[in-house]
């Protein structure tokens, strides 16, 4: 069957079916599957195998994925669910297994790549017979050890119901800092009219909260939004969903996208407001989650789930194995998937080989992606630039100062000071812009040191269409140009990375963004000045449209990795020129 049906009558015999594996799991159940073909449709096609016994009953269950051009199959569920299994009693598994994989081989399906198989599942033996039967190589390694708490295992204190956790003292402070306008609760959203509406807030957060570590969360992609929204809906028919958030009266402190499935409450998506990190809220929010779920006999396990963080470890005191198993047509495919496998061991007892070679595969995967997009020629004109740059290179940089000239009135747009939340929403607004993802990177990163002012200028829709950054005159030359390029006034600051979207409004969205932050400085008593290569026509146009006017410019000259800037100032105006001094 090449979809999943809304069938109620499926859904029924399906979580029946759930109910009776070894470990049932909500990720096996037929709400998750639906929402994940609904909102990755696009992605691939979906290939469900479903088994019935003499009686018509549904016994066997495999919901699986091909991608566009059926080159792999993998589980459906693969990229979302933390387990991932075939479902049948466990006496049928190994004659369900065999029907599956012989109906792969009849399909001419030569790779199939299962991910996250609990390693304690009976179908990893299953599949290692079913492959020798129906002429698959099989190969098994460690996904992920996924960290759980036995409820039953827990310490609690003589005389009393309360466990013992890790960290409590700094769990109370934390908590009584956090909660000092209002206690710190619990609050559970479990229907769909009470959660549909903290979505968002919560998307938000967290991809505020991967910004400031230096990364793009998944949920920066509509298909994930999606995803997650859908699969509230259905879950939360069945009360199988708990939305937590940590709350201090109407502030939202953390949050945990989660489920209370059989007895396990599951940790799945959690994130915090990152301005409250020094008191380490999602440590906070899990103490207490799982502080409820002792006192709930309905709960034998917290299971947090996918991922290596510390913090997890410091509740855990049990863990499951997940397994990757591949399945190969091929001979050689299969070699060649276990010696990548032994390399990648190999590599990990070095760190620094570990990360060379990750970093190295991380320039191939981009090379090849470029080459994909933008041709082979383009390419490697690309990677000539910075080669060509260390040999030798030459460039002129324009320094400008704001004329004080007067502003005319706004058009349209506000400036809005940046931070995490508003570069969160930037994020979600240009997710397909990889461009402008590095750069929000980067603004988020500089947002954490703290050491310049960043802007942007936001359209009647609420939209971040341009963006700027000001800071320390001697500081920013210092940072982009590699010298020191003394202060012409000690009020000098400096305009610099400006960016525009490619859905942005350009050079008039820039201009009036330039003027707007001219205005902010000059009421802050601070003279602006801004630079840019001679090179770059349409930024030195910007500029000047902007009320910037040249004043003089550096050569700087790099051969062989080694940069100079001349102290001979290049005269564009002769009246300021004297003001300029080159350190290198």
């Amino acid at each position: 069957m090449e979809e999943i049906p809304e069938d109620p009558d499926l859904r029924r015999a399906w979580n029946q079916l759930v109910k009776k594996v070894e470990r049932p799991e909500v990720f096996y159940t037929y709400e998750w599957a639906l929402a994940v073909e609904h909102a990755y449709r696009a992605f691939f096609h979906p290939l469900l195998c479903l088994a019935y016994d003499e009686t018509e009953s549904l016994c066997g269950v495999v919901a699986l994925a091909q991608d566009s051009d059926a080159s792999r199959t993998s589980f459906l569920c693969a990229t979302t669910g933390d387990y991932c299994d075939f479902l049948s009693l466990p006496e049928d598994r190994f004659s369900f297994v065999a029907a599956v994989l012989a109906e792969l081989r009849k399909r001419n399906l030569g790779a199939v790549t299962l991910t996250n198989l609990p390693a304690d599942s009976t179908t990893v033996a299953a599949l290692r017979q079913g492959s020798a039967q129906n002429g698959y190589h099989c190969f098994a390694r460690t996904a992920y050890i996924c960290a759980q708490v036995s409820l039953s295992k827990l310490e609690k204190r003589p005389g009393e119901n309360n466990v013992v956790l890790p960290g409590r003292k700094n769990v109370r402070r934390a908590l009584s800092a956090m909660g000092k306008e209002a206690p710190v609760r619990l609050d559970h959203a479990r229907s769909w009219d009470a959660i549909g509406p903290i979505l968002p807030q919560f998307a938000q957060a967290h991809v505020a909260r991967f910004l400031a570590t230096g990364r793009v969360s998944n949920l920066a992609r509509p298909e994930r939004r999606v995803f997650l929204e859908l699969l509230a809906k259905l879950l939360s028919e069945s009360g199988w969903l708990a939305l937590t958030r940590m709350m201090s009266g109407n502030n939202c402190l953390a949050w945990n996208y989660g489920f209370q499935f059989e007895d396990t409450w599951f940790w799945y998506q959690p994130t915090f407001d990152s301005d409250l990190e020094r008191y380490s809220p999602g440590f906070c929010l899990l103490a207490k989650v799982i502080e409820e779920a002792a006192e709930n006999p309905a709960f034998s396990v917290v299971d947090l789930g996918l991922g290596a963080e510390e913090y997890k470890h410091r509740f855990a005191n049990q863990s499951r194995e997940t397994l990757y198993v591949t399945l190969r047509a091929s001979k050689a495919q299969h070699v060649r998937e276990a010696l990548r496998y032994r390399t990648a061991e190999a590599l990990k007892t070095s760190a620094r080989a570990e990360a060379g070679a990750r970093k190295i595969e991380r320039w191939l995967l981009k090379l090849r992606e470029s080459a994909r997009s933008e041709g082979l020629a383009s390419t490697l004109r690309q990677l000539w630039k910075p080669v060509s740059k260390f040999l030798w290179s030459e460039e002129e940089v324009l320094l400008f100062e704001w004329d004080g000239s007067a502003l005319p009135a706004s058009g349209f747009g506000r400036l809005e000071k940046l931070d995490l939340n508003r570069l969160a929403s930037a994020t979600l607004h240009n997710v397909d812009d990889s461009a402008t993802l590095e750069y929000l990177l980067r603004a988020a990163a500089r947002l954490r040191e703290g050491n310049a002012e960043g802007f942007g200028f936001e359209e009647s829709d609420g939209v971040l269409v341009s963006f700027a950054w000001v800071g320390a005159y001697d500081d920013v030359f210092l940072q982009e140009l590699g010298a020191k390029v003394e202060a012409p006034s000690e009020d000098s600051v400096v305009l610099f990375d400006c960016w525009s979207p490619v859905r942005g409004c350009g050079g008039a969205a820039f201009g009036q963004m330039s003027r707007l932050i001219e205005e902010r400085m000059r009421e802050n008593g601070k003279k602006i000045w801004a630079f840019g290569g001679a090179s770059n026509t349409p930024l030195i146009q910007n500029l000047q449209n902007a009320g910037f006017q040249p004043r003089w410019s550096l050569v700087r000259r790099q051969v062989l990795g080694s940069q100079k800037i001349n102290r001979r100032i290049s005269k564009v105006d002769g009246a300021r020129a004297e003001e300029a001094v080159v350190r290198t």
